[in-house]
């Protein structure tokens, strides 16, 4: 297996993690006044979703964490939890937030990318449309669950009267759960519409780079 990308494969990684973080730049500005505590309602996840179905898990990942390195370059937001307590985990906190609000949060967007050996190796067309449901929601709810781990660390034992495990739920779905469904249904439509831009010259079985079609 080989274990690194070819050049085209790296370039088209670079793309649409740059495609990525010019959405997720123009959403984040259209709602930075509604959801005051971060979060935004668009198309940012769905870059990530192509190149996760085109090269696979690996290329899904990377092209993830790029965006999220790229997004910290223009600065972060640290909340000091009143969860935390201790000279250590007040030290850690900040560390922790990163990692689950920014670091992690649109990386396993890429773990999509897991589910695109099932899609291409598939001849039944509502059989290749299931698998792009169940990647494209489960990298989603994965990017749900990194944002709901940080509330609940992170945010005060009560707002909007309810737990904070409840409130950073009920938030951070807000804007995840219709981005899935956004994001979702848009994989759906160039599935159907142009079925060959989500499965170029891909060989995911046998780890290849991209390089040669799938001719098993």
């Amino acid at each position: 297996m080989k274990k690194k990308f070819s050049t085209k494969v790296l370039a088209e990684i670079a793309i649409f993690a740059a495609l990525a973080f010019a959405l997720d730049a123009l959403q984040g500005g259209i709602f930075k006044g509604i959801f005051v505590n971060g979060g935004s309602i668009g198309f940012a996840m769905l870059p990530i979703f192509v190149i996760s179905y085109r090269r696979g898990l690996l290329p899904g990942l990377l092209c993830g964490l790029i965006l999220s390195l790229i997004q910290m370059l223009g600065g972060i937001y640290i909340i000091q939890g009143k969860t935390l307590e201790g000279a250590f985990m007040q030290a850690m906190g900040p560390f922790i937030q990163v990692m689950l609000d920014y670091v992690l949060a649109y990386t396993v967007v890429g773990f999509t990318g897991a589910f695109a050996n099932k899609y291409q190796n598939n001849c039944n067309t509502k059989s290749k449309y299931t698998w792009i449901i169940v990647g494209c929601v489960t990298g989603g709810l994965l990017k749900y669950l990194s944002h709901f781990l940080a509330g609940v660390w992170f945010w005060p034992g009560e707002m909007w009267g309810v737990g904070g495990s409840l409130y950073s739920l009920l938030y951070n779905g807000l804007y995840c759960i219709p981005n899935i469904i956004i994001c979702t249904a848009l994989m759906l439509i160039i599935a159907r519409v142009y079925p060959q831009f989500l499965s170029l010259d891909i060989n995911i079985k046998d780890g290849d780079d991209g390089e040669k079609p799938n001719e098993e």
